[in-house]
């Protein structure tokens, strides 16, 4: 459809314009909440007629009439009948003109009609509303909808993928709850972000996979809570405080062997088991060819497999040598 100056809107207040002189001057000199009740009207009665952009005898003969004299409560009781609570204050917050779609101001009415007032909420406490917000709205989960998060998730995608973090750290957080995330989202500073939320709640999970290495070992010793995660990175002074989410995940696991180095563990697929990925000094500073012995010999008393750097070796390390073959990658 051919849009003008008032977009979508442009059309159906032609329509009327010659049905009723002046609606079009009305509707640009009036303030803006009469201006987006009118907006509202019009996609209230083109959501009606079935089809936006349709012929003049399937839109409400009075509706002419009721945007040209009439006021914005007028207006809006015209369109929607029973008009739902807190609607009109929300098309106030919308500014001087429509909103792109007929359909977002259907959004709005089902929003401040909803039995659950968290999404009107979060509207009325922001800024202007747009319909990104109002996307974002309806991508969001209705637990988590908040002015905090409207106003730190640009897209739908964003929001998508925050529901999907925050079920993952429920699952992992058994103090996660549904009030104490709601409740944490609703406590946010203005200079904090969702990603420092979630990783204050990630610090405090409680439900971490299984280790592979067994409890009671006083050389190898599994680390097996977050506080001793973050005791041992700030110990090593390496990144293992950045990788919470993959032990929480069951990616990977980290041990400490003879309280000096750090042994990280990858799990197999086909459930496997795990195998020794590597041995970490610190600050990740080289380790000694036979501290990594050790820990190979340890693992293979306790059933963790590592891979045998020693296959080939002695006569297939001269050909290597003399040939100048390169490693891959």
């Amino acid at each position: 459809m051919r849009e003008g100056l008032l977009g979508w809107a442009t059309e159906a207040l032609i329509r009327h314009d010659d049905e009723t002189g002046g609606v079009i001057a009305r509707t640009l000199t009036a303030a803006p909440a009469r201006k987006q009740a009118i907006f509202a009207a019009l996609a209230v009665a083109e959501d009606k007629a079935g089809v936006i952009g349709t012929s003049d005898d399937l839109l409400p003969p009075s509706l002419g009439e009721v945007l040209r004299h009439g006021r914005s409560m007028d207006i809006l009781r015209h369109a929607f009948g029973d008009l739902p609570v807190g609607l009109p204050g929300l098309l106030e917050r919308i500014g001087e003109r429509p909103l792109p779609r007929a359909r977002d101001y259907l959004a709005l009415r089902d929003l401040a009609a909803s039995a659950d007032p968290r999404g009107a909420d979060a509207l009325r406490q922001g800024g202007r509303i747009t319909s990104r917000k109002l996307e974002v709205l309806a991508a969001l989960d209705t637990r988590w909808r908040h002015v905090n998060t409207l106003e730190r998730l640009d897209t739908t995608s964003e929001a998508l993928t925050f529901n999907a973090a925050v079920a993952f750290i429920q699952s992992v957080n058994s103090k996660a709850t549904d009030e104490a995330v709601a409740q944490a989202i609703a406590q946010m500073r203005p200079s904090s972000t969702l990603a420092r939320l979630l990783d204050r709640l990630l610090r405090r999970a409680d439900r971490l996979p299984p280790h592979p290495v067994p409890d009671g070992d006083n050389e190898l010793v599994p680390l097996t809570s977050v506080p001793a995660l973050l005791q041992a990175s700030r110990k090593y002074r390496n990144c293992l405080s950045h990788r919470l989410s993959d032990v929480a995940a069951g990616r990977m696991a980290v041990g400490e062997f003879r309280g000096e180095w750090l042994v990280e563990f990858r799990p197999l697929t086909l459930g496997a088991g795990w195998i020794l990925r590597d041995v970490h000094g610190h600050r990740n500073g080289p380790v000694p060819l036979t501290v990594v012995a050790d820990v190979e010999a340890r693992c293979d008393q306790i059933g963790v497999p590592h891979i045998d750097e020693t296959v080939g070796s002695g006569l297939w390390e001269n050909y290597r040598r003399f040939t100048g073959e390169l490693e891959w990658g």
